[in-house]
């Protein structure tokens, strides 16, 4: 594991103990049937500090998380800071081009380096003047001589893992995780035609969700509640009847959703605006949302990529960031101006309807008369995240 470790305890909402292979009784057994036959998670999965506790062990320290695009640092010496899992982290891309995944935290006294975004030449500590270079090697300490033992070469800034997948950059705690990319392949190949990493990320929204990260992700991997809380957004033009997920070749899924025979606005699914990607029929008359598990979430198009970045901060709260994507040209074309903000606030729009399912939800897995209930066929990515959730949860440690 990374030197870097995770401080703090999630809030207590419900308790339960830790599973065990050998456990008498395996609460998710409903959860791993067949989809035909299979349930939802129980409360627990959601409310539970406890296996909230054995999430951050158990998955985020051990997989690959987004921490944000490389498109956010084109230049060497750009920066942008990152609160993950309790750690303070700074992403930049250096001098080498090479993009990195450091702590912001000075070895000296532990204050901050950086805070928000911009470009430098080297990291300040603003508290005695600790200056560190762009991959993190202490550059100056001033004042140390005679310091017995000090050595600067030995005094750098701890390091995670980083991999870039389709403009993404991906870190991990973890410095035995196998590569992401080769788990990754097939899906890439699947979505090649939107060419995701020549997008350009700009911020839509930020939400404070209080609520368990789990009810965004399902929410978010099923068209199935199109009929309700998006019957006047995207129920008109993509029916969640019609939506299909097939079966995954890696810690993914994949829900598509062909557009209405004959709906307006089939025919440009997002907007009006210049396509980037080389779509066929097919591809541009549906829409599309992928989850690469635990929890990035994106929807590609040929003129847009709409990316929410989820930031838990225990087992009831978590920050949410949506970014709309778009082709350079787009953003660089002023007459285009109108339409980009129009598609951020038709996000958001929708976002806001999600909200109010999400907060239902989070109501209902909170009372003490809930129960697990069937999944509908329309909500396979849900049953292909909970078998991965469940074989990585389970077990001994």
């Amino acid at each position: 594991m990374s030197s870097i470790e995770i401080r703090g305890e999630a809030p207590c909402l419900r308790s339960q103990p830790p599973i065990h292979s050998g456990a008498l009784m395996d609460p998710y057994s409903d959860a791993r049937k067949p989809l035909r036959e299979a349930a939802t998670l129980p409360a627990d999965a959601f409310t539970s500090a406890t296996l909230y506790e054995r999430e951050v062990e158990r998955l985020f320290l051990r997989e690959w998380l987004c921490a944000g695009r490389s498109d956010q640092v084109p230049d060497a010496g750009d920066y942008f800071t990152l609160d993950l899992l309790g750690d303070k982290l700074v992403v930049v891309r250096g001098k080498d081009t090479e993009i990195r995944a450091l702590s912001r935290i000075c070895r000296h006294r532990g204050a901050e380096l950086a805070t928000g975004s911009g470009n430098a030449r080297s990291f300040q500590c603003p508290y005695h003047s600790w200056t560190y270079q762009l991959d993190g090697k202490l550059l100056g300490a001033p004042h140390m001589e005679g310091v017995q033992g000090f050595d600067r070469a030995n005094c750098r800034l701890p390091r995670l893992r980083c991999e870039i997948w389709e403009g993404w950059i991906f870190v991990n705690f973890d410095a035995d995780a196998a590569p992401l990319g080769p788990r990754l392949a097939p899906l890439s190949k699947l979505l090649s035609n939107y060419r995701m990493s020549e997008m350009i990320a700009v911020e839509t929204a930020r939400f404070d969700s209080p609520y368990n990260w789990k009810v965004l992700t399902d929410n978010f991997m099923e068209a199935y509640h199109h009929i309700a809380i998006h019957r006047d957004t995207f129920e008109p033009i993509f029916p969640g009847a019609a939506s299909f997920a097939p079966d995954n070749e890696g810690p993914y899924a994949v829900l598509n959703m062909p557009a209405r025979s004959g709906a307006d606005g089939a025919e440009n699914v997002i907007s009006p605006l210049p396509k980037l990607g080389e779509l066929d029929a097919e591809e541009e008359a549906r829409l599309v949302a992928v989850s690469v598990f635990p929890f990035h979430l994106f929807v590609p198009a040929g003129d847009l990529l709409t990316w929410y970045q989820i930031l838990p901060e225990g087992v009831d709260q978590f920050t949410l960031k949506i970014f709309s994507c778009f082709p350079k040209q787009t953003l660089d074309d002023t007459g285009h101006r109108e339409t980009v903000e129009g598609v951020q606030a038709f996000t958001r729009h929708v976002h806001h309807e999600d909200i109010a399912a999400c907060e239902a939800t989070w109501a209902g897995l909170m009372s003490r008369s809930f129960s697990s209930g069937r999944l509908s066929m329309l909500e396979k990515p849900i049953w292909q995240f909970n078998q991965w959730w469940t074989e990585r949860m389970m077990g001994e440690d």
